[in-house]
């Protein structure tokens, strides 16, 4: 579980890095983008898979699965809604959004609650 935890801490710090030089760097841009929409979330994921199946009955784990499979059902969504009423751009800025915080909250969450259980 140490070694989930050092990856997503690397990939947390990644995206929070390139986020704050994007604005200097164009090619942050599309590293944060890539890296939070994708990377992130399928490595929580595959993670999430491997600890729930780990743990039995921990309610924090299940917690975070949920979260992680709610993430992947939000951008199901908006990607189904791609050709709907609602104009692109407004589509693209939730994504933007949604989509990089959401992954960060959740890697947090996932932080917190291996360290929590690695006291134990």
């Amino acid at each position: 579980m140490k070694i989930l935890n050092f990856l997503n801490l690397v990939i947390v710090i990644t995206v929070v890095i390139t986020g704050i030089l994007s604005p200097l760097i164009k090619d942050c841009g599309l590293i944060v983008f890539f890296t939070g929409l994708f990377i992130m979330p399928a490595y929580q994921l595959l993670s999430g898979l491997i600890w729930l199946t780990n743990e039995t009955n921990n309610k924090d784990v299940t917690n975070y699965f949920k979260g992680v499979l709610g993430y992947f059902f939000l951008m199901f969504l908006f990607s189904l809604s791609h050709n709907s009423l609602i104009n692109q751009s407004v589509i693209e800025s939730i994504m933007m959004y949604i989509g990089v915080s959401i992954p960060i909250l959740l890697a947090l969450y996932f932080t917190f609650i291996l360290n929590k259980n690695a006291r134990r």
